[in-house]
């Protein structure tokens, strides 16, 4: 899998206890994808979370849902 990009955020606390972090890539393409992992995610797991991932619902506001999936023109 080919990618422009990937970043992994510092950790956030949830108010009902542990931590996570929010794994952010844009694909070949420009799309932007984002999913959550543990706080104590390793770069093998980084990987395989992107490597695995499953096009799923896209959560937006209801006035949004007619936009086209966010991506970020090519260079």
């Amino acid at each position: 899998m080919r990618l422009r990009g990937c970043r992994v955020s510092e950790p956030i606390n949830r108010p009902w206890g542990g931590s996570c972090r929010i794994v952010e890539w844009i694909d070949a393409t420009g799309q932007i994808s984002r999913r959550v992992v543990a706080e104590d995610v390793t770069v093998a797991q980084v990987r395989a979370t992107i490597q695995q991932h499953v096009q799923g619902r896209k959560h937006t506001l209801l006035d949004d849902e007619g936009s086209p999936r966010q991506t970020l023109p090519r260079r």
